[in-house]
């Protein structure tokens, strides 16, 4: 049970009326008080966050213990295969807005691009699987191969 502190009345400027309607009509529909969906709404919210924020430590963690290559906050970058190669490390390419990849192959792919994040435009010269590329995507908003 909650303490009366934790149940008192709780007023939230800023929402939307259609959502409050929908929020209402589900609380309705299931039986529930709109305190009831409220909460639980906001325990999810809370627990999500927090998933994230440790899916990104963790993730952030790992790239550092692998001592991969880090190359970000770029607006306009191309790389070959040989000189992603050359440098015998994996790499994270992250928060680029024009990203060409040429004479890209399957074994570059596996061995040394860790992951590539929040890029706007991602090219992509070369023969290789189109799936295993973008299984190592996120949040890309275009995507093109040649």
């Amino acid at each position: 049970m909650t303490s009366e502190e934790d149940e008192k009345t709780v007023t939230i400027k800023g929402v939307r009326s259609d959502l409050f309607k929908k929020v209402k009509g589900l609380a309705y529909q299931s039986g529930k008080t709109m305190g009831d969906i409220t909460n639980k709404a906001y325990e999810t919210l809370v627990s999500s966050a927090q998933g994230f924020e440790e899916i990104s430590k963790s993730f952030q963690l790992g790239v550092n213990e692998s001592n991969a290559i880090i190359v970000e906050n770029i607006k306009d970058i191309s790389l070959s295969g040989e000189e992603i190669k050359k440098e015998n490390k994996r790499i994270l390419l992250r928060d680029i807005d024009s990203l060409k990849l040429s004479r890209i192959t399957d074994e570059i792919l596996d061995r040394y691009i860790e992951r590539i994040i929040n890029v706007k435009e991602l090219q992509v010269e070369g023969s290789i699987s189109k799936i295993k590329l973008l299984s190592k995507c996120e949040n890309i908003l275009k995507v093109s191969f040649s």
